[in-house]
């Protein structure tokens, strides 16, 4: 791991994702690509040269206020050391940072969330959370608290483990084995989706098998919701961090839909690590 990019509005939430971003970055000699996204006029970008004196002074002032910002950002204590860029764009979130990942070759987003509602401010609402969060071809990791273990020593991988996961699952046992932790693979169990235990973990020991992992537990665990299942184990085993792999609507969407990948996200109080299954 090389690159981190982190999308930042400079809240409290994004500060969280900076530091948890800033110890990755010293722990694998990493760079961070901090990003900001603006609403501004085009005269004030330099596109055009339209506007009133105000009109022009008010899009001057926003950026001076960003670069101000980002600076305050780099002074803070747990940025010494880190090796970081940081970048305005204009509009677009979800396209501005699928750009910046291709033009970066980035390796892992980090990005902060206040919940329920979705990612912070007007930064992040709307359908780019589904979107970064579920379309992502890289690792995004989303936090909502401070992380107090950003070592990730247990990770919580639940899935159904059908067919479409293995391909993507390898970045996350890449991380896994670049952080020495062991992984906790979990298929939950609800009244509207049963299977047989020993049948479901013959099939994880034959997909750790293939993944070759070494440092791992299987468990089915049964819940009323996949959402409340996850996170009930994930507390019960003193985990680090969740990961999971998301189709969409598709393919894993009896498991992982947009919906519960959502609902996870928003509600966890730890890290959850997601990624877009590969076709």
């Amino acid at each position: 791991m090389k690159k981190i990019l982190v999308p930042t509005d400079f809240s409290e939430f994004a500060l969280h994702a900076s530091k948890l971003a800033a110890h990755l970055a010293k722990k694998f000699d990493a760079r961070i690509y901090f990003l900001h996204a603006v609403t501004i006029p085009s005269y004030a970008t330099g596109a055009g040269n339209q506007g009133t004196a105000q009109d022009i002074a008010e899009g001057l002032f926003i950026l001076k206020n960003v670069k101000r910002q980002f600076e305050e950002l780099l002074k803070q204590d747990f940025m010494q050391g880190v090796n970081a860029v940081t970048a305005i764009q204009y509009d677009n979130v979800y396209d501005n940072i699928v750009q910046q990942s291709k033009e970066h070759d980035i390796d892992l987003i980090v990005m902060g969330t206040h919940g329920t509602s979705g990612f912070v401010n007007d930064f992040f609402i709307g359908s780019n959370t589904d979107k970064i969060v579920r379309r992502s071809k890289i690792p995004v990791i989303t936090v909502r608290e401070e992380v107090k273990n950003p070592d990730f020593k247990k990770i919580v991988f639940a899935s159904d483990f059908g067919d479409g996961i293995s391909e993507s699952f390898r970045s996350i046992a890449k991380l896994a084995h670049l952080l020495e932790a062991e992984i906790d693979l979990v298929r939950i169990i609800t009244r509207d989706d049963f299977y047989y235990t020993a049948p479901m973990l013959d099939t994880m020991d034959s997909f750790a098998e293939t993944q070759g992992l070494r440092n791992y537990k299987c468990h089915v665990y049964t819940a009323e919701s996949v959402q409340l299942g996850i996170n009930e184990f994930a507390k019960r085993s003193n985990a680090d961090l969740i990961a999971t792999v998301t189709n969409g609507r598709r393919g894993l969407a009896r498991l992982f839909n947009g919906s519960v990948t959502s609902e996870i996200v928003n509600t966890s109080p730890l890290p959850v690590l997601t990624i877009k299954a590969k076709k």
